[in-house]
């Protein structure tokens, strides 16, 4: 398949696991809410992961100065959730402070900067694209409960609820088309940048949001799931 066919796929289907995520919280909240801790257990192994093992090392080989670039890529994705979305206290009944609208706001740069990701990965190579597509999918489900919650959580319209998420969901596949011709035959070293700040946005994710979110409903199982979560990586990296 071209380049431009990987994108349109793999940005599309990790737009469509948001939507599942958005999906099971409108039916099924009190399933979702309870057994969510397992993938997004799976997901911060795989985040991390793909992470170390792929995007650092390749962002390293196109631009010298990429792991500090991968310091700045955390760093920005600490202002988004900083200025954005959640701000916890030790009340349970006050974790989010931030709007809807304005939380909605923070998760969908944090989505179109997901669909990026994938672009530039793909922009690299095959395989690369690939890795960034597991890592991307792997916390857009959770990425799309969290959004439908704390859109409801707001006390807003349903359907404006809804209205909001799907468009959280579509962010990421805009990402995706949007870095085909933003990056398309750019400069290896600015392709070296991208990956090292998308590989900080996956440290980031894995380290203060997910988790964060493991610890709090702490089980043994839990931690089990990161670590399979990391083989599984590893192994997809053995069959590619």
């Amino acid at each position: 398949m071209s380049e431009l066919s990987n994108i349109l796929i793999f940005g599309g289907l990790a737009g469509l696991a948001t939507i599942t995520g958005i999906l099971l919280i409108l039916f099924f909240r009190k399933w979702a809410e309870k057994n969510s801790i397992l993938l997004i257990s799976f997901a911060a192994g795989v985040l991390m992961a793909s992470a170390f093992n792929n995007l650092i090392p390749e962002s390293i080989s196109l631009y010298k100065n990429g792991l500090l670039i991968v310091l700045v890529g955390f760093l920005i994705f600490y202002l988004i959730e900083h200025f954005f979305l959640f701000h916890p206290c030790e009340d349970e009944e006050c974790r989010v402070h931030a709007t809807g609208k304005i939380a909605a706001l923070g998760l969908g740069v944090h989505s179109l900067i997901d669909g990026l990701a994938i672009g530039i990965g793909f922009e690299v190579s095959f395989k690369i694209g690939l890795i960034a597509f597991i890592g991307v999918l792997m916390h857009e489900f959770p990425e799309g409960t969290t959004t439908m919650s704390i859109l409801l959580h707001s006390k807003i319209k349903k359907s404006t609820a809804i209205f909001y998420a799907v468009l959280v969901a579509i962010a990421t596949p805009v990402g995706a088309i949007a870095s085909y011709f933003v990056f398309k035959n750019i400069n290896q070293s600015f392709l070296g940048i991208a990956l090292a700040i998308a590989a900080g946005s996956f440290i980031y994710v894995a380290a203060s949001e997910l988790i964060p979110e493991i610890h709090r409903r702490f089980n043994k199982v839990n931690a089990l799931v990161v670590l399979l979560g990391v083989v599984f990586l590893i192994l997809i990296n053995k069959l590619l």
